[in-house]
Order: structure tokens, then C-alpha cells, then sequence
């Protein structure tokens, strides 16, 4: 897989030299003897947001610019969902969601550890955040992809199982889509998702 641009990579080493010193100053709190418990906290705040962006910008750096995989396979759902439903649902409820690059990159670390459980905790790097993880997560299995969520060692875990698509949860595409659509009323949303049965 081709490397990212140079651009995470000159983050990452911008990023570095302040990374390094909130990690000292935070062991200098902790080394004082007369510690402050505010000024602890303080030192470790300051350090946890700069490693969490250090970190997410050294990942990144390890990821290439675009998974081929991942757009393969979106294609691959697209194509279904019309050779299923084109015809008889407007195309605008055919689209494949859930293509961000977030989405492109946590599935990127998935697929290159594929078979084996990844720790949610490295995935959250990509995102910033446990919630957004779960949820990024959820939203890649909607798209019927063979992802495993579970626990390894007491640690939370993801594994991408196979690159087999699970076209029975087809359907559920367009039905969020036209459920998501504010300008449908009541009865003309209960009849598009009846053509999807």
C-alpha cells in the first residue's frame, strides 16, 4: 500500500518536540517533593493532548492516502443496491453512507491486521474518542462488513473477519435513508420502504 503524503509525517515531527516536553513537565510535577495536586493534574492534562495528537498524527503517518479495498468494496455495495432496488426507489436513497475518511481509516487498520483483534484503544487514536469509535464501528457493520467486536485479554477489541459482504443487511441502507429524510411525510416513507422487501 503507497504511503500517506508527507503532511502527517511533518506533523508528526512538529508535533513531537511539544509532546516531549509535556511529558517532562509532567514528570517533573510528579518527581517534585512538594507536590501539587493541581499542578499535577494541570502538567497531565496538557500532556494527554498532546500525545493524543501526536499519536493520531504518527498513525495516520503509517496509513496510506486511500485504501483501494475500501472503495472497492463500496463499490462493490453500491452496485448491489441498485441491481436490487434501482427502479424502484430514487437513486438518492442508494448512495453507500459511512465514506469519511475516519470511516476509510479505521477501516484501514482493520484490513491490515485482518483475522486478528485490534484494540479499540488504537482505533481511538484515529478518532479522538471511544464514543466516535463505537460508532464508526456500528456504522461500518451496517454496511455489511464482517467486523467482530469483543474483548481479548479484558481489553475491547474489533476484528475484520473477511472481506465478505453480508447482503441481507442490504436493505437497511436505503430504509435509514429514506427514515432520515425530513422532507417525506409519514405515508410516502411507509411506501418507499415497502418496495424493499
Amino acid at each position: 500500500m503507497p504511503k500517506t503524503t508527507a503532511n502527517h509525517q511533518q506533523s508528526w515531527n512538529s508535533l513531537k518536540p511539544d509532546s516531549l516536553y509535556a511529558v517532562e513537565q509532567l514528570r517533573d510535577q510528579l518527581a517534585a517533593p512538594a507536590e501539587s495536586l493541581q499542578d499535577i493534574v494541570d502538567a497531565y492534562l496538557i500532556a494527554k493532548r498532546s500525545l493524543a495528537e501526536s499519536m493520531q498524527a504518527l498513525l495516520r503517518e503509517s496509513l496510506p492516502e486511500k485504501c483501494a479495498t475500501f472503495h472497492d468494496l463500496r463499490e462493490q455495495l453500491a452496485n448491489a443496491l441498485f441491481a436490487r432496488y434501482g427502479g424502484r426507489v430514487p437513486g438518492r436513497y442508494l448512495k453507500v453512507p459511512y465514506g469519511t475518511r475516519v470511516h476509510e481509516e479505521l477501516f484501514t487498520i482493520l484490513l491490515e491486521h485482518q483475522g486478528r483483534p485490534v484494540p479499540a484503544m488504537m482505533l481511538r487514536i484515529i478518532s479522538a474518542d471511544s464514543v466516535h469509535t463505537e460508532r464508526r464501528m456500528r456504522e461500518l457493520r451496517e454496511l455489511g462488513l464482517n467486523i467482530n467486536a469483543g474483548k481479548a485479554q479484558g481489553v475491547d477489541v474489533y476484528t475484520l473477519e473477511s472481506l465478505e459482504i453480508d447482503i441481507s443487511l442490504l436493505s437497511a441502507i436505503p430504509k435509514n435513508l429514506i427514515n432520515q429524510d425530513k422532507s417525506l411525510q409519514t405515508p410516502e416513507k411507509g411506501a418507499l420502504i415497502s418496495y424493499l422487501n
